[in-house]
């Protein structure tokens, strides 16, 4: 008898170079035909997946070749991430995310085969009040960051309905895992315990809602599955829960067996700061079918594990 050859969909991932990127191509290798583009291209992290095929470019200033291969699916994981307030951002936040999604739709917007284009927002976009938060909430964005991602998500949203373009956004927690940059929150942690130096920290009484960068593919993946469900949806994707930083800390120094001293408070509260931040993951549950339940304390043990 003989077999048919199982032909995999495409999947572009773009910003793929980065944090979540990478993870991503880790997760997906295999499943999908992988075309990675970002501005800079880890030929060393890439030499690992042989099958992936990277295009190094700025999608600010050029666009993608047409004789590409065609996509399935997109995920736009492009953007400047920052929580600073400073206003002289707004231009590069407009760029790295405004004009890469208005590239990228110019682009693909005649594309039969896309069944679904996943546009990232960010549950800044929320505000500060109102935790658990859901979709249907009106948004208070607090920062430049925040206010570009909001822009950017109601660009989408126009696309959509004005122009049937199969768009959907996605608002992710707080990510941590493998390959993260370690002046992020719990890299930064752990790093700082494992080697016994004291960590100058806010009062870490805020809470945020975290969420495993593999069980974040996961949930894309449970996305791309529903795209039919999907298009033209504001969804967040994260654990459902929320847990203060210093619990955090605490939990790790434990399990480090650290001796490292950490002085809350050293740091002050940044303005406007958001204390308990989660967002509601039932709309996602209803348009997947697929419960969460994450535990983060068992990826946190993964991670001491790793390092």
């Amino acid at each position: 008898m003989i077999l048919e050859k199982r032909i995999m969909e495409t999947l572009y991932i773009i910003g793929g170079s980065g944090f979540i990127g990478k993870n991503m191509v880790k997760y997906y290798y295999g499943n999908f035909d992988i075309v990675v583009v970002d501005k800079y291209i880890d030929k060393e992290f890439f030499s690992t997946y042989p099958k992936v095929h990277t295009i190094e470019m700025d999608l600010v200033e050029n666009t993608i070749s047409t004789d590409s291969k065609t996509p399935d699916y997109i995920i736009n994981l492009a953007s400047v991430v920052t929580a600073e307030r400073d206003l002289s951002l707004f231009d590069s936040l407009i760029s790295s995310n405004l004009k890469v999604l208005m590239n990228l739709y110019n682009r693909f917007k005649d594309t039969i085969s896309l069944k679904l284009y996943i546009q990232f927002g960010s549950s800044e976009e929320y505000g500060s009040e109102g935790s658990p938060f859901n979709e249907t909430i009106r948004e208070q964005p607090n920062s430049p960051y925040a206010l570009v991602k909001q822009l950017t998500t109601n660009t989408a949203m126009m696309l959509y309905n004005n122009y049937k373009f199969p768009v959907m956004v996605v608002r992710p927690g707080n990510l941590f895992g493998p390959l993260q940059h370690k002046s992020k929150f719990i890299p930064y942690v752990i790093d700082c315990l494992q080697s016994n130096l004291p960590l100058n920290v806010s009062p870490c009484e805020q809470k945020r809602d975290f969420i495993y960068v593999e069980d974040f593919a996961f949930c894309i993946q449970k996305l791309m599955e529903n795209h039919s469900n999907c298009i033209g949806q504001i969804v967040n994707v994260s654990s459902g829960e929320s847990i203060s930083l210093k619990k955090i800390i605490e939990f790790l120094r434990l399990h480090i067996n650290s001796t490292s001293e950490v002085n809350y408070g050293a740091i002050p509260y940044r303005e406007n700061e958001v204390m308990d931040l989660k967002c509601s993951m039932d709309k996602f549950i209803r348009l997947t079918k697929q419960p969460v339940e994450f535990n983060i304390f068992n990826r946190l043990s993964e991670i001491i594990k790793q390092n």
